[in-house]
């Protein structure tokens, strides 16, 4: 496989499409390779059949122009940042996509598994460039990594506007029937609550009003974000009258 731009990880299918689809449609949209890493199968969801779901996982891939959607298949509820064996799981599917992007779950989430996730991926990319980790494998250079929007409001690093593709991340949501339709003979969760999408559009409304737009969505960068050019990056770059 060859290696790509972006590679987004989420502890179960349908975790990327909440959290960073509209950005994922955007660079899509603009070329970019992008491949989707779902961690686990989503065993453990009170609704729908890891069959169901990996089908839905695939179909939203499609909605959302991703080139690759993998899954590794850790263990769902078990998910555990500190696992040495989950970590070169992890490790090797990074050296094998090369990405130089990976976005993750935040560190501040509801689910346990969403924290651990964060943690794991932090850890396998650290790893993904020390030679002598899995040396059957060669170490690549480290990507950069970025946290998008779990369930709690974050303090963000930027806003990407994701107003033209706010219809296509929502279009990906509903591929996963099985978990956002609350039917007779389905169990009621999170998910299948009508407010869940409401709070989805909410989210996005309020980022985007920070930056001027109608739909924005969030991202966390831990490092120094280097501006060479503040006029041109803020967005202000017009001439001056004299």
């Amino acid at each position: 496989m060859r290696a790509v731009d972006v590679v987004a990880i989420g502890a179960h299918p349908d975790d990327v499409e909440a959290s960073c689809g509209g950005l994922l449609a955007k660079l899509a949209a603009r070329g970019r390779t992008i491949a989707v890493c779902d961690l686990t199968r989503g065993e453990l969801g009170s609704n729908g059949t890891v069959e169901e779901r990996a089908r839905e996982a695939a179909h939203a891939a499609q909605v959302l122009g991703v080139e690759h959607r993998i899954g590794l298949e850790l263990p769902d509820g078990g998910l555990d940042g500190r696992d040495p064996g989950q970590t070169q799981v992890v490790v090797r599917m990074l050296r094998q996509l090369r990405p130089r992007l990976v976005i993750a779950p935040h560190r501040r989430a509801r689910h346990p598994d969403h924290v651990e996730a964060a943690e794991l991926v932090g850890r396998a990319i650290f790893f993904a460039g020390v030679h002598r980790f899995a040396n059957d494998m060669p170490a690549i250079e480290r990507p950069t990594l970025i946290h998008g929007l779990d369930y709690f409001a974050m303090r963000d690093s930027f806003i990407v506007d994701v107003s033209p593709w706010m219809e296509t991340k929502l279009a990906a949501l509903r591929c996963y029937a099985s978990q956002f339709v609350r039917a007779a003979g389905t169990q009621p969760t999170l998910l299948n609550d009508p407010a869940y999408m409401d709070r989805i559009r909410m989210h996005a409304s309020w980022y985007g009003a920070r930056i001027g737009c109608e739909a924005g969505e969030p991202y966390a960068y831990a490092a120094g974000v280097p501006v060479d050019d503040p006029v041109a990056v803020l967005g202000i770059d017009r001439e001056v009258e004299g």
